[in-house]
């Protein structure tokens, strides 16, 4: 009991039913199935999105490109969804591919050329905008055809499309951080570069790797953004890098790299979903979200280095006490 308390989620999870109980008793309207799920279907793509950004987090980089790769996929797929030969798989195919060689462009200057993961992502987000733009001339994308749209709206077996997305991109995701040498190898970089190295990981192809399936999380999240609002902006996935790496911090990631889960991540999405929602049927400005996520960032942040801190703290009283029982013995 005393570990699960411990557990950065669990205090997440307490934090998210405070807000929500806060927010019910304002607004009963909150709780409502309908409410709810509306919740969900709103963030589904931030949660896509978190669950590339939390496994190129824990090995200490950080993408704030996503949300300009965000916009210049769902462009090229809006495009392609306009011509008359296509269909709903290539439109998958272009988008996944599109948001993939965004990512391993980002992945080779990272790693290839050792630069900054920040300064990378920080270059490409205005090249990918600025591209963008100059191509499109500031010209939206509408008219998109229904085919298309309906792919929002759509369910199978009475789930909603988008939520089974998430679960496919949460389940690969999960595969391969837990079960696979790969998943080790990211955890082993984040924790500590040099002795990843040193027992012969190629901390090279990890760090490409990460950014690549960043990319393809983002090119996949980016057909769902145009199914959702059938026009897409060039400046479409403005400042949404804020709010995914907000949800990844939030939900317990270390900035620094080593830790953090793809659970936290989706209670961290849920807490920026339910204070968005519940601004809303607050009828409270909705300046105030940016403010409020920053507290909350600031907090979960001040928790995590104050909880390190003493972890710290405990392991030197340990290495104190073996230390004395060491030297009485001899």
């Amino acid at each position: 009991m005393k570990d699960l308390l411990k557990k950065r989620e669990f205090l997440m999870f307490m934090m998210l039913l405070i807000i929500s109980l806060c927010i019910s008793l304002i607004a009963p309207a909150f709780l409502t199935p309908s409410n709810l799920l509306s919740i969900i279907m709103n963030n589904v793509i931030l949660a896509i999105m978190a669950m590339g950004m939390t496994l190129v987090i824990v090995t200490s980089g950080i993408d704030v490109s996503v949300g300009s790769q965000l916009g210049f996929a769902a462009i090229f797929v809006g495009m392609l969804a306009l011509l008359p030969s296509s269909n709903i798989f290539t439109v998958l195919l272009v988008g996944i591919l599109c948001g993939t060689l965004l990512g391993i462009l980002n992945g080779i200057l990272i790693a290839g050329a050792e630069i900054p993961a920040i300064v990378v992502s920080l270059g490409t987000m205005n090249i990918f905008r600025g591209s963008l733009l100059l191509y499109t001339n500031g010209k939206w994308v509408t008219s998109l055809p229904t085919w298309y749209t309906s792919l929002y709206n759509t369910s199978v077996l009475g789930m909603p499309t988008p939520i089974l997305i998430l679960l496919l991109v949460i389940g690969v995701t999960y595969f391969i951080a837990q079960h696979t040498r790969l998943g080790r190898s990211i955890y082993a970089l984040g924790g500590n570069p040099a002795i990843a190295s040193r027992v012969g990981i190629n901390t090279g192809k990890v760090t490409l790797f990460v950014f690549a399936y960043m990319g393809a999380l983002t090119g996949i999240a980016s057909i769902l953004y145009g199914a959702q609002l059938a026009t897409i902006d060039p400046n479409a996935g403005t400042s949404f890098e804020l709010m995914v790496i907000s949800a990844v911090v939030i939900g317990g990631a270390n900035v620094l790299g080593g830790s953090g889960s793809l659970l936290g991540s989706l209670i961290g999405v849920l807490i920026l979903g339910v204070l968005q929602n519940g601004i809303i049927l607050m009828r409270i400005e909705p300046y105030w979200q940016n403010v409020v996520v920053g507290l909350i960032l600031i907090t979960a942040v001040t928790l995590d280095v104050v909880n390190n801190r003493k972890n710290e703290a405990s392991k030197k009283v340990i290495y104190v006490a073996e230390d004395i029982k060491a030297g009485v013995k001899a």
